[in-house]
């Protein structure tokens, strides 16, 4: 199997090669600039100075906000302003103070200048406006690693926008990927538990409070419950259940591993004594997916919403781990995984045999989303009744044309096809009066010695509940 410093000369040779984006034919630069990472950890010093400069020069402005181009300013970027900053700042700002000698002052005044900029006219403003948690902590590292690097405090910031974040959190230690969706006029299906954005938002909050000098102790227990919900998101082979994802849109395989590296860097600073065998599993997924140069998503055809350039650039993450390429290269075989979380909302329990999921947390189901299952066994009802629609129908119609044509335009004709297909099934079987409660709404979790008992009103798959009840001992 490929070893780490293979793997990043590799990943690196694939970004320095795609640095115009051949799916979505534009420049990611929030992404590409992790290449400053991967640089650094190989000794690339003078590739890295190099990138820095052409970065400085993405600086442009944006009213009276300065911010990395392109971010939102091009919708082809899949991206957004505070993304964009957020990395761009957080991995320059790193290279500067990691190589610091390597500059010369007019060079750091420069870039210092530019960077601070950056930072007051806009990611300061985002750390409690942008209403998506992930994007706010996506913009703190930013601000972090720009005040390590010229020796400013945010501290205050970072207890506001940490805090934050954790108030949305849910019982069970589940970042919600829109907490509140409805209130700000999108879809509601959005607000509930993400595969994909559950590391992201526990590894940046690590990250920040030590870049800042920050102690972890305060927020140590509610880091626990975030790690431990995310060890409840494994699959027995180290691979995540995307049944527990609100933006199913993302997805057409049956899972991901293009979020591990962030996964990585969580369960390497976790003091939880599962997380070590998961990690060996999260590392030994992410060799088995590294070929043709850059990770895959998911071993078979590429029919994934975002680009390899994304998933790739965010290996740099696992060069942010003490002794990586050490733990890395040892992942070379699977080591039994079992896990089990009890908690108020959610059970979930994973052995070598099974893997048993309850998510009382209904949220809206959508032809976007995806299955809303509970991973329950039930008998199947036929019942006449006029089918309900899900909400935002034209919606998810619109968005799967959207995904479908950048498919589609960057040559990638089987996804856009599948899309297609798959959203057309979707509205045959959302009108069938097919009720299991497979995709039912669990209404209440409850456990009595060794049984879990799930009170499930039995539903179809797009949309109609019924009222009766059944109770599953699980």
């Amino acid at each position: 199997m490929i070893t780490f410093d293979e793997m990043m000369r590799e990943a690196a040779h694939y970004l320095e090669s795609n640095m115009r984006c051949p799916k979505h034919h534009v420049e990611h630069t929030g992404n590409t600039t992790y290449l400053l990472d991967i640089y650094s950890y190989l000794g690339e010093v003078e590739k890295g100075k190099q990138l820095v400069a052409t970065l400085m020069q993405r600086v442009v402005q944006d009213g009276e906000q300065w911010i990395f181009y392109p971010g939102l300013l091009e919708p082809r970027n899949m991206s957004n302003n505070v993304i964009d900053c957020g990395s761009c700042v957080d991995t320059i700002s790193q290279f500067l103070t990691t190589h610091r000698d390597a500059f010369s002052e007019a060079e750091h005044a420069e870039y210092s200048e530019k960077l601070k900029k950056v930072v007051e006219t806009y990611l300061l403003g985002t750390t409690d406006s942008k209403p998506l948690t992930n994007q706010r902590l996506w913009g703190l590292t930013g601000i972090a690693s720009y005040a390590a690097y010229v020796s400013v405090s945010h501290s205050e910031t970072a207890h506001k926008s940490i805090d934050a974040a954790f108030s949305k959190m849910t019982v069970d230690g589940f970042f919600r990927y829109y907490p509140d969706a409805e209130k700000h006029g999108t879809f509601a299906g959005y607000d509930g538990m993400t595969t994909f954005y559950q590391s992201r938002c526990s590894a940046f909050i690590r990250y920040v409070l030590g870049e800042l000098g920050m102690s972890s102790a305060p927020y140590e227990d509610r880091l626990k419950e975030s790690e431990k919900a995310l060890l409840a998101m494994y699959c027995a082979d180290g691979t995540k259940d995307l049944r527990m994802e609100c933006k199913r849109w993302y997805w057409l395989s049956k899972y991901e591993v293009a979020s591990h590296s962030f996964d990585a860097y969580v369960l390497a600073h976790s003091s939880l004594p599962d997380a070590q065998i998961a990690l060996n599993n999260v590392l030994y997924q992410i060799r088995r997916h590294f070929f043709d140069g850059y990770l895959h998503s998911h071993i078979g055809a590429p029919i994934n919403f975002q680009c390899p350039i994304f998933w790739t650039a965010h290996l740099a993450w696992l060069t942010r781990i003490p002794n990586i390429a050490e733990m890395f290269n040892a992942a070379d075989s699977l080591k039994p995984f079992s896990f089990e979380l009890k908690g108020k909302e959610v059970y979930a329990k994973t052995t070598s045999e099974k893997r048993v999921l309850v998510n009382t947390l209904l949220t809206s189901r959508n032809p976007t989303v995806g299955i809303s299952a509970n991973g329950l066994s039930g008998k199947v009802q036929w019942r006449l009744s006029l089918p309900q629609l899900p909400p935002a129908l034209l919606y998810s119609l619109r968005e799967n044309l959207n995904h479908a044509w950048y498919a589609l335009r960057g040559g990638y004709v089987r996804e856009a096809f599948l899309r297609l297909l798959y959203f057309k099934l979707n509205c045959l079987v959302m009108l069938l009066p097919r009720y299991t409660s497979g995709y039912g709404a669990a209404t209440s979790l409850r456990y009595e010695g060794n049984k879990v008992l799930v009170d499930v009103q039995p539903a179809t798959k797009y949309g109609t509940v019924l009222e009766k009840k059944v109770t599953i001992i699980v």
